[in-house]
């Protein structure tokens, strides 16, 4: 999530403009503690979305709880509402959501809401290769020292990761 994370941010910078809002998102109103903008969000049903911030992506059906993956630590947190409280995470972080390993229902609604988080990020990042190409990525990741993944493998790997979390959900599910 690290490199996806510094992607967005360079997506956000792009010269021909906000790739982020040109792909459907919207900015936040809400400033962060350093200024800029607090993070980005989209509907993807008509009760879910999916929210953005440096600091990892949020993702909800719209059904009572939501997944947080974090840029440094993909370990899933979960919340029980449709929406992150935008405050508390603005403020305090990713810590004030709990752990999903913490409970069977928590490893339950992770091994099915970070696939779909994990398809919607491969989605984008094949819209970025179509419509830009691998080598926008390859521009982004140009500066970035901390890189591990390679510019034309995003939503390859995303996909993985995806079927890697559902193969571990729960029989009955």
């Amino acid at each position: 999530m690290n490199d996806q994370a510094w992607c967005w941010g360079q997506d956000v910078r792009y010269p021909g403009g906000n790739l982020l809002i040109r792909y459907g998102l919207e900015r936040l109103a809400r400033l962060g503690p350093d200024g800029r903008t607090a993070g980005y969000t989209c509907s993807i049903n008509d009760r879910g979305g999916v929210w953005l911030r440096g600091s990892g992506m949020f993702y909800s059906r719209g059904r009572g709880a939501g997944i947080f993956l974090g840029r440094y630590d993909m370990r899933p947190r979960m919340i029980t509402c449709d929406a992150p409280p935008l405050d508390t995470w603005m403020m305090e972080g990713l810590d004030v959501f709990p752990l999903a390993v913490a409970s069977q229902r928590g490893i339950a609604a992770a091994c099915l809401l970070v696939p779909e988080a994990c398809a919607w990020i491969a989605t984008y990042e094949r819209w970025i290769t179509e419509a830009f190409g691998i080598a926008h990525r390859e521009q982004c990741l140009r500066g970035w020292g901390q890189r591990e993944t390679p510019a034309g493998e995003f939503a390859q790997r995303w996909c993985a990761l995806g079927r890697g979390f559902r193969a571990g959900a729960p029989s009955g599910s």
